[in-house]
């Protein structure tokens, strides 16, 4: 409304001073008034070029006075080319920036994606290793309940082995085919060969002597179904010293207590090294025995020296017969030539008893007797 009214206002008085102008053209042409010594006709030309310039300047003002929008366009519009200037250039950065961040945007946009598919990738291993870790503590439980019976079973067997070893379990009465400390088997094992081939050798071992000893009348014991009774430690035990160890090795597997008919076995290990004892032709011990017409004499001789080298022997390693205790024999036939050759000699004669063979810990000792007249061995 306001701008209507300025309108019309400007509109009246643009005519008013076009007629007051025309008006006092009028006049002065009609009076032929002269101004600045023009000619009439220019004077009016000039009165009619003012009018037309106060219509503009009272217009101008006018607006200027009554619109701030006209005052701006009038007199800042350089002010305003300028800020326009500003603000295209910052709209021009700011569009460069926004490309640039739209570059941005879409880089961490397809970051995020990857970011997101590894998300998905990890979400499933995870939800799989979960899986997989349910049933490996599902599988621990089991596991530890299952130790937890072994080591009671294995607790009942050391009860069982420690009250057979103090002999208060039971009565025992009946037919014993084992006495206390008695072999029952034998074998050799090569030292520094894998613990578990080491294992293998002495279970298939104890499988072999079990075969021997049900024979006998051994029986399995209910728990373990098996017929001898050896601690796990002791099993351990002998496979670590066997594997430490770079030689050949003889393990005994040897009864603990008297093993009655139709009872399981109480037994543990011995090992030792399978040496070399006496090499062939060996002279192990010599004597000096006398002639004598009694040919029971001289035998007892010779048989008192043969249990001097018996004794020599296990001393020195070789292990004895567990029924005879003996560690080996002698040709009957040399010895009956050796009684004769000393009683057909009719002096004193020095009787050695020399090693047939390469003899080693594990036996037997096969030997000869050589016998020679003192008086030949002494020129």
């Amino acid at each position: 409304m306001y701008s209507l009214i300025l309108i019309f206002t400007v509109i009246i008085i643009s005519g008013l001073i076009a007629f007051i102008g025309d008006w006092v053209g009028l006049k002065i042409g009609k009076k032929r008034v002269s101004i600045f010594g023009l000619r009439p006709h220019h004077t009016a030309i000039v009165i009619t070029v003012i009018s037309g310039i106060l219509i503009a300047i009272i217009t101008i003002t006018m607006l200027a006075i009554s619109s701030n929008d006209v005052r701006t366009a009038l007199f800042g519009m350089e002010e305003l080319k300028a800020k326009l200037s500003n603000l295209s250039q910052e709209v021009e950065s700011s569009n460069i920036q926004l490309s640039s961040t739209k570059e941005d945007l879409k880089k961490k946009t397809t970051q995020l994606q990857e970011m997101d598919e590894k998300y998905q990738k990890l979400s499933e291993d995870i939800k799989n290793k979960t899986s997989q870790l349910e049933e490996l503590l599902i599988i621990r439980e089991g596991l530890i309940e299952e130790k937890d019976k072994l080591d009671k079973e294995v607790e009942e067997l050391n009860a069982t082995i420690k009250a057979l070893y103090s002999g208060i379990t039971w009565i025992r009465e009946g037919e014993v085919i084992l006495g206390s400390d008695e072999q029952i088997a034998l074998t050799i094992i090569q030292g520094q060969r894998s613990i578990e081939e080491i294992k293998e050798e002495l279970i298939k071992f104890l499988n072999e002597a079990s075969n021997k000893v049900l024979a006998m009348g051994a029986k399995k014991y209910e728990r373990t179904n098996q017929v001898f009774i050896i601690s796990q430690e002791e099993f351990e035990s002998i496979a670590q010293k066997i594997y430490d160890t770079d030689k050949e090795m003889i393990v005994r597997l040897l009864s603990s207590i008297n093993v009655v008919k139709g009872e399981p076995i109480v037994a543990h290990f011995s090992i030792l090294e399978n040496k070399l004892v006496f090499k062939i032709d060996e002279e192990i011990i010599s004597e000096e025995i006398k002639s004598s017409k009694v040919a029971g004499e001289v035998e007892k001789e010779l048989l008192s020296l043969l249990r001097k080298v018996n004794i020599l022997a296990v001393e020195k390693g070789i292990i004895p017969n567990p029924k005879t205790s003996f560690v080996g024999t002698v040709s009957a036939v040399n010895l009956y030539d050796t009684v004769k050759n000393i009683i057909e000699s009719g002096t004193t004669m020095k009787v050695s008893i020399i090693s047939v063979y390469d003899t080693w810990s594990t036996g037997p000792l096969r030997v000869r007797m050589e016998a020679k007249p003192i008086s030949s061995l002494n020129p």
